[in-house]
């Protein structure tokens, strides 16, 4: 009778004038502590619930690159939810080492693949969500005439780089230049290594840099301000996935997260921002 199964779920109606309340009493009943306790006594299956809390509490560890794209849906997913998000944004390889000591996350949008899979033991498995690309970024006008990241290794230049142990834009830029086999020369100009993307973009601005590497996502605000170089190169992008925390309270809260993150809504601002959406195609 396998095939007689049935799923008994709730919905919450979209024209709802209450969706806090409506959301609140979900939650209750799909509670592993509350109203799931009830099915069980009469002999359901229970799912996979949340523990309860009337006001839950999270815990969200996010790369840098990604808080343009979801700052605003975050703020507005606790308002209709009815729930606290703690939003962590540093750069992924502070983050890791953060987690690496013990520290557990109910969800973590990485910046690129290569830091998710440094923790993978500690999440599900991750959805990849959006991709962005490298990129060098010049002054307005590019009077110093940068082309490409050879034109970086001209003496007297003056450079700026993400960290490679504190982010993953630091990692994956150390990785492109040393597979161009120009890192060392690259390294003897520059002259500023910081743990996120915006940092760079601001020194740029203040011109006390001649030039940057940081994403595309990184630049939406300032592409009528300064120069954006594209870089050609395969290696010159880094995914972003989402990963709910195997220790969660709340993984099924984390989740609605996750859609929200990936519903065509937040799609349109990831674009605008400079991303390629990778969610609902299968995961390279």
């Amino acid at each position: 009778l396998e095939q007689g199964r049935k799923k008994i779920v709730v919905s919450i109606l979209k024209s709802t004038n209450q969706p806090t309340a409506a959301l609140r009493f979900a939650r209750y009943l799909g509670a592993r502590d509350r109203g799931l306790m009830q099915w069980e006594k009469y002999h359901f299956q229970p799912a996979v619930g949340d523990a309860w809390a009337e006001t839950p509490h999270v815990v969200l560890f996010s790369g840098g690159v990604n808080r343009l794209a979801v700052e605003d849906l975050i703020q507005r997913f606790q308002e209709r939810e009815g729930v606290e998000i703690d939003t962590v944004y540093n750069g992924c390889g502070i983050l890791v080492g953060q987690m690496k000591l013990g520290e557990r996350p109910d969800a973590y949008f990485s910046c690129d693949v290569s830091f998710v899979n440094q923790v993978k033991d500690i999440f599900m498995d991750p959805l990849n969500v959006s991709e962005t690309d490298m990129v060098i970024v010049v002054e307005k006008g590019n009077p110093l005439h940068i082309k490409s990241l050879q034109d970086l290794t001209r003496p007297n230049l003056r450079l700026g780089v993400a960290n490679a142990e504190q982010s993953a834009l630091g990692a994956l830029t150390r990785r492109l230049l040393e597979q161009m086999k120009i890192y060392d020369s690259i390294l003897e100009n520059v002259k500023s290594q910081t743990p996120t993307a915006d940092l760079l973009v601001n020194q740029i601005r203040t011109g006390s840099l001649d030039a940057v590497i940081v994403y595309e996502a990184n630049t939406p605000y300032v592409r009528d301000k300064l120069e954006i170089i594209p870089i050609d190169h395969p290696a010159a992008k880094a995914i972003q996935p989402y990963a709910v925390g195997k220790e969660s309270l709340y993984p099924n809260l984390m989740s609605r997260l996750m859609d929200a993150i990936c519903s065509e809504t937040s799609r349109s601002k990831f674009e605008s921002m400079g991303f390629r959406w990778l969610a609902g195609k299968e995961n390279p």
